[in-house]
């Protein structure tokens, strides 16, 4: 026979009795999994809450959510009379993170003036790199 064709048996052989020693000599784990019961798991949050933490959301306080949402209305180029923007009022909702950007979203009511009817939005606040809160009217 030809040497290369002996040295690439050999080669062949070689690896495949390699390759089997490795499988052999190396540990298969074996995986032990239960299913946990509801009230095991229910019984265990219980006493230790932190387990399932909840997302803690940074948000604006009303102070902060009023001059936001007023320095926006202020520099909207759709404000026509900007005279009003002090009388403006608002009050903060159910905030989340903002999924369409930086930040969170929160429901807010807010009244142009005392005797507007107020209005139900969603506002967008962010925090800018100087600290501020910016608010985002969608």
């Amino acid at each position: 026979m030809n040497n290369a064709v002996l040295l690439a048996i050999t080669a062949g052989a070689a690896l495949v009795v390699g390759a089997g020693g490795t499988w052999l000599v190396i540990s298969h784990p074996t995986v032990e999994a239960r299913t946990v019961p509801k009230a095991e798991l229910t019984a265990a949050i219980a006493a230790d809450p932190s387990l399932c933490p909840l997302p803690v959301v940074e948000k604006p306080s009303e102070g902060e959510a009023l001059a936001a949402y007023q320095n926006a209305q202020s520099s909207s180029p759709l404000v026509w009379d900007r005279n009003d923007t002090p009388k403006i009022s608002l009050a903060l909702g159910q905030c989340d993170k903002n999924n369409n950007g930086p930040g969170v979203a929160c429901m807010t009511t807010v009244k142009i003036s005392p005797e507007a009817q107020p209005l139900n939005r969603v506002v967008g606040f962010a925090r800018a790199a100087n600290g501020e809160w910016v608010a985002t009217i969608f």
